[in-house]
């Protein structure tokens, strides 16, 4: 069975890249545009992995997100693609967070940290 993996980005063009990227290399994506419905598709589904933006508009946004889910206990690995990533960020994120990558990107090198925190 192929991995789920979640696709949490505001930006609809970003959203939209990441899930054909994942998705021609045999990934199931789950694309939603914020932390709330984040929330939703992770008590409704089981997620091997997260890719996450930091920053989003709303009451709640990336970072927040990856606290709550800390806090209650999910273990869920989690990539952060942000282009607003610093050291504190880094530093502070929880042990849930498996890499941190700045947009933009390039495509081989998500690949392979998406195979990588999956094996």
């Amino acid at each position: 069975m192929s991995s789920r993996i979640l696709v949490v980005d505001d930006d609809p063009y970003v959203r939209t890249l990441v899930v054909k990227i994942l998705d021609e290399r045999g990934y199931l994506t789950i694309p939603v545009a914020d932390a709330w419905q984040a929330m939703d598709a992770l008590q409704q589904q089981e997620i091997d992995l997260i890719i996450l933006d930091l920053r989003m508009p709303g009451p709640v946004d990336g970072e927040q997100l990856l606290f709550t889910l800390r806090d209650q206990g999910n273990d869920v690995p989690v990539i952060v693609l942000s282009g607003w990533v610093d050291e504190e960020i880094t530093k502070q994120a929880p042990d849930c967070v498996h890499a941190v990558l700045k947009k933009p990107i390039r495509v081989d090198d998500f690949a392979q940290t998406v195979a990588d925190v999956l094996s």
